[in-house]
């Protein structure tokens, strides 16, 4: 057998316990790396849709940006001025050629703004003048802020630029690392993706170097076991080089095996904690699959882990080819130098069995694992305030993460009206230059009011261009009071700058957002007025709902009906939660009890018809979950007064003719009855409708007879009025509520005996107007309705007019009440937040991810301490032989290396924690340790750093027992004469610490 074929192909156990903390260490970092990849490339296929088309970048000069500019790109110079009502407001200049990414700016000259419905004149003040110029609407849909004005270049010069934008269209399949994305989803993912890479880096470098120590140490041993034959081989020629290759070689191979199953160990590991995360039912949608864009991250993995075993098994080498072949060779470290070294060390530490350089290995094992402890607390330091604690969150019922959610405003106000402390927000994902960071929107007084923020310098934002950054962002980004920031949209195209006004200082993640008023969230995110993406609480109310609740929202009857008749009900029901429901509906009415079977979607209303029976006569009570409405039950043969003249203008013109239907008290045409105006005396048709003429101008007094029944009705004769339609606005539900849409729908009927042609029909009610444009038979009748917006408790007004003429008017109110608070608790997400349900949606299940990597971490450490101590306490066999044949027994001598290893693990521990904290430092000053944005702080909590020691100390007595387990089950004689176990077969190992 050839000298190469013996140091290449003899390996000893210590050899194979290398392997397997190599493997350990491979199967952390690629576990980790296959998760963190995987979970990111979920959030990048959850935001594919919304990739990037433009981009922009902001000048101070317009020079500047043409020099900045590229051929495809289009330079757009604005003027920030000040309007005649004293706000500060930009101007955009028109490209002078159409930019196809930007879409529709409005119209190809003039000025334009949003928020105004017909054109105007106002005066801007700029830098270099001021201007009176005529602005029109535009439309709400463009990519700028409505509150901007857009104007010829020409404008913006007289004003006096005060910088450009350079939009420049991307490429489809890329994602850009300059400038800000006018829809920055993607990126935002994708960047954040790489920001958690490069913060796994610093556990890479940890993981690694502990993997470095290891081979190393086995190197030595193993060097220190054949040192015999080495001399042997440079005796008889062989060269210094040739040693230094083959034991690079075979740290390699040792080190490529333990690759190779770290990567298997780590891969299998995963997808394992994956099966046991969906067979215990925890929410997962992770895939951890190789993918070539995986691969691409666990191949330098590999490939580095395996560069470096080689390098320290050259390097364990060195040492031993620099010495003559037959010099001394010392196998018997210093006891003088390791006096010197103990002698710093307390003398209750000073360690019986085990060598005191175990420490260095020891503290190397042990700094990796504080760093990672700190490393995931400092993550938890961020996340836990985001996905959990005392406060709520309400959002959408159905949507599938908060920015895909729109809910109402007034949400919060129905939270305030409780006494609790709310505030509506919005979430934006900002990409700039490659840097993550996100952006809320809310109204600064509500935000303040559930989180604990203090302003460091400036002011809280007072307008839509003014914003306040967090202290951590704005150290992040070199931002402070007085700079500028361009935003874009999140998931749509977007564009807006806003000045920073103040810093201000908030726990956790809330200090590295930049906090904006929401209107400019509405903007960029495309949510309608009244809207926000959730309503964040201090808590939900204490009301309880059963699970299959639902909400009553309206019960619709006639309001009088005949004894024993039966009639029609109308009752609407609504389900406010987040699941669908399978519920009944009990009705109830003068002793009549009916259920009804629903089944609604998640924020879906139902109608459910009921035929009834009248009964008795006397005012009866109709009810279905909280709600009732009163009947009045009658016997309508005895009701005089009982017949209505419909429909009657309140004044009609001279000389015309009217179509009246005369109608019974349940709303049935009444035919052959008599109708007398004046001394003219007609009846009315099958149809019950009777043509009556106007006269001339004065009262007009229709009386109609039918048996017992009788009706009036007065109107006026007056000249110069028009034949225009009778109207009615009716509100369904009657009384709604801050959770309730309610719809609005106006009739208009023609009374006249010809056509009657409306250019202009309007329906008013609070935040919403419609207009139409109708022509009505003669008797005829048109409906127009429309959905109003939710909101606060409080009466409004709904008006119809017609040609600018008011023809009806209805007025409603809006409730508030422990039913309210309610149907929000069941909506409401307790101990939850927006971007905590945003992280589980994208990463399948944070606590999965985590708690994997944890695991992963745990048994890297025990390799790491498993194998240190194994060669101490293997380099110690003899003595340990010693005990055993002198009658010390198993637990005697495990209590012996238990306290040397506790005397090590104390020392270790001192050096390990402050080591592993200015590690970290050191990365947090590269920049290595922001993640979306958010900056992780490694400084550890007294709680964190006491927890690492404390495990740190646990973890190395467990690697000391494994190791002494493997001794212990061998005879006292073997452990002293007979090293087969430990050496090569044919080598006698050199027991360098016992000679």
């Amino acid at each position: 057998m050839t000298y190469r074929r013996l140091l290449l192909g003899r390996w000893s156990r210590r050899d194979k316990l290398a392997i397997l903390v190599v493997s350990l260490g491979v199967a952390f970092l690629c576990g980790t790396a296959l998760l963190i990849v995987v979970a990111g490339g979920q959030t990048s296929a959850i935001a594919a849709e919304y990739g990037a088309t433009t981009t922009v970048t902001t000048h101070d000069t317009i020079d500047a940006a043409m020099a900045a500019a590229p051929l495809n790109a289009s330079v757009l110079p604005f003027a920030v001025v000040t309007s005649s009502r004293g706000d500060r407001r930009y101007v955009l200049a028109r490209p002078e050629e159409p930019v196809p990414t930007l879409g529709s700016l409005g119209p190809s000259n003039g000025a334009t703004v949003g928020g105004i419905d017909t054109a105007t004149d106002v005066r801007l003040a700029g830098e270099r003048g001021s201007i009176v110029i005529t602005v029109s609407p535009r439309e709400s849909a463009s990519i700028i802020p409505s509150h901007w004005y857009l104007a010829n270049i020409s404008t913006v010069r007289h004003l006096g630029p005060t910088g450009a934008f350079v939009v420049r269209p991307v490429p489809s399949d890329s994602v850009p690392r300059t400038g800000v994305p006018l829809r920055t989803a993607l990126a935002f993912f994708v960047f954040g993706t790489r920001e958690a890479l490069a913060a796994l880096g610093t556990a890479v470098i940890g993981s690694g170097l502990l993997i470095g120590v290891v081979i190393y140490s086995i190197t030595r041993m193993t060097i220190r076991d054949r040192s015999d034959t080495i001399r042997v081989i440079r005796a008889t020629g062989g060269r210094d080089r040739t040693l230094l290759a083959l034991f690079g070689v075979r740290a390699g191979v040792l080190t490529a095996t333990g690759a190779a199953l770290g990567y298997a160990f780590g891969v299998i590991g995963v997808n394992a904690a994956i099966n046991v995360a969906v067979f215990a039912g925890l929410p997962t949608s992770l895939s951890p699959t190789v993918t070539p864009a995986v691969a691409t991250v666990l191949v330098p993995i590999v490939g580095s882990v395996i560069l470096l075993g080689i390098v320290s098994g050259v390097g364990a080498a060195w040492q031993t080819t620099r010495r003559r072949p037959f010099g001394p060779v010392d196998r018997t470290p210093s006891r003088s130098a390791d006096r010197r070294f103990v002698g710093r060390v307390h003398t209750s530490l000073t360690p019986t069995v085990i060598d005191v350089r175990t420490i260095v290995p020891t503290t190397a094992t042990l700094t990796t694992f504080v760093v990672f402890v700190v490393l995931v607390s400092s993550m938890a330091g961020v996340i836990t305030p985001l996905t959990a604690g005392d406060g709520a969150t309400i959002t959408q019922p159905g949507s599938p993460h908060p920015v895909a959610s729109t809910v109402p405003v007034t949400y919060a106000d129905a939270l305030r009206a409780e006494g609790i402390d709310a505030s509506p927000e919005i979430l934006l994902f900002q990409v700039s230059d490659g840097r993550t960071y996100t952006v809320r929107a809310a109204n600064y007084t509500a935000f303040t009011s559930v989180t604990d923020v203090s302003v460091l310098r400036g002011q809280a934002p007072a307008s839509p261009n003014e914003a306040v950054i967090g202290a951590d962002l704005s150290q992040t980004l070199g931002v402070e009071r007085g700079d500028h920031i361009t935003l874009g949209g999140s998931t749509r195209d977007g564009l807006a700058r806003v000045e920073v006004v103040g810093v201000y200082r908030a726990p956790g993640p809330f200090d590295d957002h930049v906090i904006v008023p929401l209107a400019t969230g509405r903007q960029l995110a495309n949510k309608p007025d009244g809207t926000a993406q959730f309503v964040r609480a201090d808590r939900l109310p204490n009301v309880s709902i059963g699970d299959d609740a639902i909400t009553v929202v309206d019960i619709r009857a006639p309001e009088r009906v005949a004894v024993n008749e039966s009639f029609t009900a109308w009752i609407t029901v609504e389900n406010q939660r987040e699941r669908a429901i399978d519920t009944t509906v009990a009705v109830s009415f003068d002793g009549q009890t009916l259920d009804r079977s629903v089944s609604i979607e998640p924020g879906e209303q139902t109608t459910i018809e009921l035929v009834l029976s009248a009964g008795t006569a006397g005012k009866r009570a109709l009810r279905a979950g909280d709600r009732s409405r009163s009947i009045l039950v009658g016997n309508a043969t005895a009701d005089s007064g009982s017949l209505s003249i419909v429909p009657l203008p309140d004044r009609v013109p001279p000389n015309a003719t009217l179509l009246l239907t005369v109608r019974d008290p349940n709303g049935d045409p009444v035919p052959n009855a008599t109708v007398t105006v004046g001394n003219r005396t007609t009846r009315t048709g099958t149809d019950g409708v009777a043509a009556i003429p106007t006269g001339e101008p004065g009262s007009l007094d229709v009386r109609v007879t039918s048996g017992d029944r009788t009706g009036r009705a007065v109107t006026r004769v007056t000249d110069g009025v028009d034949r225009h339609p009778v109207g009615s606005v009716s509100l369904s539900p009657t009384t709604p509520d801050l959770l309730t849409r309610p719809t609005v729908t106006a009739r208009l009927v023609n009374p006249w005996n010809r056509t009657v042609v409306v250019d202009t029909v309007e329906l008013t009610g609070p935040d919403r107007s419609i207009t139409r444009s109708v022509s009505i038979p003669p008797g005829g009748e048109e409906t127009i309705s429309t959905r109003l917006p939710q909101q606060p408790p409080g009466t409004y007004d709904i008006s119809l007019r017609v040609d600018g003429v008011t023809i009806a008017t209805e007025r409603y109110r809006v409730t508030g009440d422990d039913r309210i608070a309610a149907a929000l608790a069941t909506d409401g997400r307790t101990g939850t937040s927006g971007i905590g349900r945003a992280i589980e949606a994208a990463f399948g299940n944070l606590q999965l991810v985590f708690g994997t990597v944890l695991v992963l971490a745990g048994a890297l450490t025990v390799g790491g301490t498993t194998a240190t101590f194994a060669r101490a306490v293997h380099g110690r066999r003899r003595t340990i032989g010693i005990y055993r044949a002198t009658g010390a027994s198993p637990v005697r001598v495990t209590r012996i290396v238990l306290s040397d290893a506790l005397s090590i693990g104390l020392c270790s521990v001192s050096i390990a924690v402050p080591l592993g904290l200015i590690g970290l430092r050191v990365a947090d000053a590269f920049g290595y340790l922001t993640v979306f944005g958010i900056r992780l702080r490694p400084t550890g909590s007294p709680t964190v750093l006491l927890g690492a020691a404390v495990g740190g100390i646990v973890l190395t007595l467990l690697g000391a027992a494994l190791a002494t387990g493997s001794l212990l089950s061998m005879s006292p004689s073997r452990l002293v004469r007979d090293e087969s176990g430990i050496a090569p077969p044919g080598e006698r190992g050199g027991d360098y610490d016992d000679e």
